[in-house]
């Protein structure tokens, strides 16, 4: 099943960045959530991260002492084969740079085949305070494209992928557009510890 494949394909991810989290010395200062829905309500939660380990996608047995894992996956409202995965980690990151590295060649060697379809890029959607949101085109499956883009702070990091099994071209994927999704997601799913 592609979204669960996805997932684990994102999960995939955070274990090759984990070595590189460490826990603060004060406890973190940012959580993840997984709030019911995404991007205005266009995206309706369908598992978190408890459902998520249950099925078996869990990586937080493989993660340092106080870092925790984030994992959700979000179905489209208007189209249930569309869906949102997320994978990201809390509790203090040593080295945000080379996190953000790990994710995206953690997730290339994941399940789905996915395979880098275009050149790494970064934008700050939300101008020069906002979050640096970098993304990469995928090729899944051997027949979709897909945008990647995921983000690393010092306090957090998160992968996000939006797979549509009917996007087949590289040309339907706008990742300027998936950035300032991101950007959306990044305020939602953060919360003050």
């Amino acid at each position: 099943m592609p979204a669960a494949a996805v997932v684990l394909g994102v999960a995939a991810a955070v274990v090759a960045a984990v070595l590189l989290l460490v826990p603060g010395d004060d406890g973190p200062a940012v959580t993840l959530v997984t709030p019911p829905t995404l991007v205005g309500g266009a995206y309706r939660l369908d598992a978190g991260t408890k459902q998520l380990e249950k099925e078996g996608l869990g990586v937080q047995g493989g993660m340092p002492k106080g870092a925790v894992s984030v994992l959700g996956r979000y179905q489209r409202v208007a189209d249930h084969a569309v869906t949102l995965s997320l994978s990201g980690a809390y509790g203090g990151i040593g080295k945000p740079d080379a996190v953000l590295d790990g994710m995206f060649k953690g997730f290339e060697s994941g399940p789905g085949k996915p395979s880098v379809a275009g050149e790494r890029r970064t934008f700050a959607p939300d101008g020069p305070d906002g979050p640096a949101i970098t993304c990469e085109l995928v090729k899944m499956y051997d027949r979709a494209y897909a945008p990647a883009c995921a983000w690393a702070e010092e306090s957090d990091a998160m992968l996000v992928i939006d797979f549509d099994p009917g996007r087949t071209s590289a040309d339907s994927v706008d990742l300027a557009a998936f950035a300032k999704t991101t950007a959306g997601i990044y305020r939602d799913v953060r919360r003050p510890a």
